[in-house]
């Protein structure tokens, strides 16, 4: 196993996102969870948070497959 501190893992990933030619602050590179393997407390959890959501008419701060 290959130990590394915050540090040098912070200064790989500026380094990694110079190179993918991506902006401080830009998350636009993260994958989108399927939720395949999602479970099932967690899908009800996410269609209760979307339905408070949508009854409040404020937007959530995520978005999520469910």
């Amino acid at each position: 196993m290959r130990r590394t501190t915050l540090e040098q893992q912070s200064q790989w990933l500026a380094t990694r996102k110079k190179e993918l030619g991506l902006k401080s602050g830009d998350y636009g590179y993260v994958a989108v969870n399927a939720g395949a393997r999602r479970s099932p407390e967690k899908q009800r959890l996410l269609k209760k948070l979307k339905a408070v959501a949508r009854k409040s008419r404020r937007a959530l701060k995520f978005s999520a497959n469910v």
